[in-house]
């Protein structure tokens, strides 16, 4: 397939804010592969660095897909993103990881509690997830891969020790405007994320990209999509791992 023409397609959505029916015939990505060739020529085209990783999975035993976090598009809490009153503008709560070390590219592969090893703490985030299509739900899977896994923007609270932290019985809340519109215990449907950091290393470093300490690694929603109003404050909120704030503006 044509990754770089497909690319191209995919980053004048981006500039424009006008939305694409499809990526059709030699732009149309038919396999992971395919999706992860059109996102490094995504990047490319953008001029940006990954500022880390989003990786999830269906559930406990699926395998994982990832999408490297475009730099431009990652903030601290409290973070404010510019969003048209036509994007999807949905948003989750999330537990993400900062590494401490780097997971450097090397023959053999990583153990879950080698990777796992490199954490240096987890925080409270929320993910604004976006689409370049004008009917999101009509794609392929690795369609929708290839779009960066629909990511629109990242923010991410105040650390916590990863030590003591259930993440397979994290208590998760989402607000909107200071009211509770979601909420969940155990919500992340991946499991725990040691298994998907484990392969994200050595994803991420197949693609000549590894791992490096500083980067944030998000591990998928606990609560699910939920539309998120423009001019609302979103915050994600996790019973003894504090919280992340968002405030939603008109571009």
């Amino acid at each position: 397939m044509n990754a770089e023409g497909a690319a191209r397609l995919l980053v004048a959505a981006r500039q424009s804010g006008r939305t694409i029916a499809d990526l059709d015939g030699e732009f149309r990505p038919a396999t992971e592969a395919d999706a992860y060739a059109v996102q490094e020529a995504t990047l490319r085209l953008l001029g940006a660095r990954e500022a880390g990783w989003k990786v999830g999975a269906a559930n406990a035993a699926a395998p994982p897909v990832a999408a490297p976090l475009v730099s431009t598009l990652v903030q601290k809490s409290p973070a404010h993103f510019a969003a048209r009153e036509d994007a999807f503008r949905a948003v989750e709560a999330e537990l993400c990881l900062v590494l401490g070390r780097d997971l450097p590219q090397r023959a053999s592969p990583y153990g879950e509690d080698e990777a796992w090893a490199a954490v240096a703490s987890v925080h409270a985030a929320i993910e604004l997830l976006d689409t370049r299509f004008a009917d999101r739900t009509a794609m392929a899977p690795p369609v929708l891969l290839a779009d960066m896994q629909n990511n629109g923007g990242f923010c991410y609270g105040p650390p916590n020790p990863v030590a003591g932290v259930d993440f397979l019985a994290a208590r998760a809340s989402l607000l909107i405007d200071g009211k509770e519109v979601k909420s969940a215990v155990g919500g992340n449907p991946a499991g725990h994320p040691k298994r998907l950091l484990a392969w994200l290393a050595d994803h991420a470093a197949s693609r000549g990209r590894p791992l490096r300490a500083g980067m944030v690694v998000t591990t998928g929603s606990h609560t699910g999509i939920t539309v998120a109003p423009l001019g609302s404050r979103v915050t994600a909120r996790f019973a003894g791992l504090g919280e992340s704030v968002l405030d939603l503006a008109p571009a």
